[in-house]
């Protein structure tokens, strides 16, 4: 479940600026302008029918039938009871039949059936696999060049492919801490192709602690340690960090950089990066 909210925060996040565009791109929606819906929708709609029953009959198969008895000209009857029929068919996944009783003697003027534009047919599926990563890393907009991640690399090693969206959002980010962002979103999103392996190596070559990316506070980095699943990943991945980490801190003495400044960008202490400092020395 908290894997799914931190896929879902992401999208939401960045849907403004990715799919938008995509739309227009490979789908040939042609956007005018738009305007955002605000409201949260109901996710859960109690509903207690007037009549609901299963009916078995030798002539057809089973049904459920179900009646409503309505005394208001309700002018939104027909919502409603397309409410329940979509709740109805998500629980039992059988055909439905509807009917609504009128009891007022005046005569009413609900709307019965819905016109040929307004019935649910279905929806449209994109896969984004379908798509070749460099459609979207050669984006201006980073939002869309973490969407590489869940592209198809055709037949490229992982790895370089992550690099390749690493460095891109590096030329296009504004400044350090929407990079960390961009970065942190890519980490997430990268579970879901299995490229743990493919981060650890970018982790041993010293990009994620020159960006300052938090790994071992990632949810799903967590997640894999509990469970015991990445068992041998995990001891790579604390090797690759130690070697990063003092890989970067050497870097950065031999630049004539004070420790203050590589305690900011590293966030080791400054005894730590001391001590490296004097053994360096001798």
């Amino acid at each position: 479940m908290k894997e799914s909210k931190q896929y879902d925060k992401i999208f939401k996040e960045n849907v403004a600026d990715i799919f938008l565009t995509l739309c227009e791109k490979h789908f040939n929606i042609k956007i005018e302008r738009t305007e955002q819906i605000k409201d949260k929708l109901q996710t859960t709609l109690e509903r207690e029918p007037d009549f609901l029953q299963i009916i078995y009959s030798k002539t057809r198969e089973k049904f459920i039938f179900h009646i409503e008895f309505q005394t208001e000209d309700e002018t939104d009857m027909l919502l409603r009871m397309q409410e329940y029929h979509a709740i109805l068919s998500k629980k039992y996944k059988l055909p439905i039949e509807q009917m609504v009783v009128y009891l007022n003697k005046i005569p009413s003027k609900m709307k019965t059936q819905f016109l040929e534009n307004e019935v649910y047919r279905g929806f449209n599926l994109v896969s984004l696999h379908q798509f070749n990563y460099e459609d979207f890393l050669n984006s201006e907009v980073a939002e869309q060049v973490i969407l590489s991640i869940l592209c198809d690399f055709g037949g490229q090693e992982s790895a370089e492919v992550l690099e390749k969206i690493i460095l891109s959002l590096h030329k296009i980010s504004e400044d350090k801490i929407m990079l960390q962002k961009y970065i942190k979103q890519v980490l997430v999103l990268s579970r879901l192709r299995n490229l743990t392996n493919s981060f650890q190596k970018i982790i041993e070559n010293n990009m994620a602690i020159t960006l300052n990316i938090d790994i071992e506070n990632d949810i799903f980095y967590k997640k894999g340690i509990e469970k015991g699943i990445e068992k041998g990943i995990e001891k790579g991945i604390e090797k690759g960090i130690e070697k990063g980490i003092e890989l970067t801190i050497i870097n950065m003495i031999e630049k004539k950089l004070d420790n203050q400044f590589i305690s900011e960008i590293t966030g080791l202490s400054i005894s730590k990066i001391e001590k490296i400092r004097k053994g360096l020395k001798k």
